[in-house]
C-alpha cells in the first residue's frame, strides 16, 4: 500500500529498485517506512541527475531532516535494546524486575498480555493442548517436560515459552509445571500474529532465531547440569535439505497432529531455511564464530544449514549442527560470548547482519524490542548458569 502525502508506504520487495527508475513516485526499497525511502529515493534522483548532466552545477543541499534522517540510518545501532542485567542464582528473579516493568508496560499500550500467578505444581499447559500463548516468565522456576519420557528442562525468570505459537499457532509438544511460586505474562498469540503480520522484514526471523537459540542454550546447560551432555546437538540431523523439500515440509506440517512429523523448533529451523530474509554464506573450518569474554564485533550471527561446530564451556564440549543458532542474543545486546565457538569443518549457514537487524528493531513497534530484549536476557542467563 501506499500514500502519496508521505505518511506511510510500504513497496513489495521484488524489483522495488528497478521500478524506482520507471516509476520515481515509489520508494525505491521494500518494506520500509516513507521516511527512509524517500531518503533513498532523494539520493538516487539526484545521482541520475548529476549522471545526467556531467559538469554542471552541483545539486543543492540536503535538507536539515533528510540529513539528521542519513545520519541515523549510517550510525551503529549497539544501544538500541536497553542494557540488561545477566545476574544469575537468587539474584535472578531481582535482575528481571526491571525488564518485566519494562515490558509490561510496552504490553499495556499495546493492549496485550495478562500477568498470571501460578501455585507450586500447576500445570502452564500441556502437550497435546492448542499452543494460544506465549509465556514469558518474570519469576520462579518451571519443569518443562521434553517429548521423550523422563526427560526435562528447568526453565526461570528472562524466559520464554511456546514462542513457537507466535509463528504457526501449532499444538503444545510439552508438558510445563511450575517449581514453586511462578508469576508469567501471557500474550495471546493470534493478536502477536496480527500485529507481526503486517510487518515483511525480517523481524519474524530474528524473533524466531532467538526461540531457536534460546532452545538450543536451555538444552544443552540442563544437559551439562545433570552430568548428561549429549555429544552433538542438531535440530534436522546429518540430512540436508532441498529447496522443493523445505517447502514440502511447510506444507505437510499444517495437517500433521502433534507429536507428528517434526517438532516446532525444526519447523522454524526449516522456516528460517526456505525463506529469503537472511543470506546464504560459506565459512571455513578452523574458523573461530565466537570467543567467551570477546563481543561479537559486528560479525553476523548465524544458524547452521550444514557442517559442525564446536561450543565449548567450562568442562563442557559440544559439537552443534543443524538448526544450531550462534551469536544473535550477543550481536542484537551487545554482551560478550559466553562460550567458545569454532568451525570443524567447512560451514554451511543462514546469517543475520548485524547492523541490518538492530536498524530493524529501532524502526520497530516497542513491544517488539521489549520482547527480543527478554529473549536476549534469558539466553544469557541460562549461558552463565551453565559456566557456574
Amino acid at each position: 500500500m501506499s500514500q502519496r502525502d508521505g505518511s506511510f508506504s510500504l513497496t513489495p520487495r521484488t524489483d522495488a529498485a528497478e521500478r524506482f527508475f520507471i516509476d520515481p513516485g515509489r520508494p525505491p526499497v521494500g518494506y520500509v517506512g516513507s521516511s527512509l525511502a524517500r531518503i533513498l529515493e532523494v539520493e538516487l534522483g539526484r545521482a541520475l541527475a548529476a549522471l545526467a548532466q556531467v559538469g554542471a552545477q552541483e545539486p543543492a543541499p540536503l535538507d536539515r531532516s533528510t540529513l539528521a534522517a542519513l545520519e541515523s540510518a549510517q550510525r551503529p545501532k549497539r544501544s538500541v535494546l536497553s542494557k540488561m542485567d545477566f545476574s544469575q542464582g537468587e539474584q535472578a528473579a531481582a535482575a528481571a524486575a526491571p525488564q518485566a516493568q519494562t515490558l509490561s508496560a510496552q504490553l499495556a499500550d499495546a493492549a496485550l498480555g495478562q500477568a498470571r500467578n501460578y501455585d507450586d505444581g500447576t500445570v502452564l499447559f500441556r502437550r497435546g493442548e492448542r499452543a494460544e500463548n506465549v509465556f514469558l516468565l518474570l519469576a520462579g522456576q518451571v519443569r518443562v517436560s521434553d517429548r521423550q519420557a523422563g526427560t526435562g528442562t528447568t526453565m526461570g525468570p528472562g524466559q520464554v515459552l511456546a514462542a513457537h505459537s507466535l509463528f504457526d499457532g501449532a499444538l503444545h509438544t510439552e508438558t510445563v509445571h511450575a517449581l514453586g511460586q511462578v508469576q508469567a505474562v501471557l500474550l495471546s498469540s493470534a493478536e502477536l500474529r496480527d500485529k507481526l503480520a503486517p510487518d515483511t522484514s525480517m523481524l519474524a526471523s530474528i524473533l524466531m532465531g532467538l526461540s531457536l537459540q534460546q532452545c538450543m542454550v536451555a538444552e544443552l546447560s540442563s544437559q551439562a547440569a545433570a552430568g548428561e551432555l549429549s555429544p552433538s546437538y542438531s535440530l534436522l540431523g546429518e540430512r540436508t535439505y532441498t529447496g522443493p523439500e523445505l517447502q514440502r515440509e511447510l506444507v505437510e506440517a499444517k495437517t500433521r497432529q502433534a507429536g507428528e512429523g517434526m517438532s516446532v523448533e525444526q519447523l522454524m529451523c526449516v522456516q528460517l531455511q526456505a525463506g529469503e530474509q537472511l543470506p546464504l554464506a560459506v565459512l571455513r573450518g578452523g574458523q573461530a564464530l565466537g570467543q567467551a569474554g570477546h563481543a561479537p564485533d559486528g560479525a553476523p550471527a548465524l544458524m547452521i544449514v550444514s557442517g559442525k561446530v564446536s561450543a565449548r564451556w567450562g568442562d563442557h564440549a559440544v559439537e552443534l549442527g543443524q538448526g544450531s543458532v550462534i551469536g544473535l542474543a550477543e550481536a542484537l545486546s551487545g554482551q560478550a560470548f559466553a562460550w567458545d565457538y569454532t568451525a570443524l569443518q567447512d560451514l554451511n549457514v543462514r546469517q543475520w547482519p548485524v547492523e541490518r537487524a538492530l536498524q530493524q528493531l529501532e524502526r520497530t513497534a516497542p513491544l517488539w524490542r521489549a520482547l527480543a530484549a527478554h529473549f536476549c536476557a534469558g539466553i544469557a542467563r541460562r549461558q552463565q548458569e551453565a559456566l557456574g
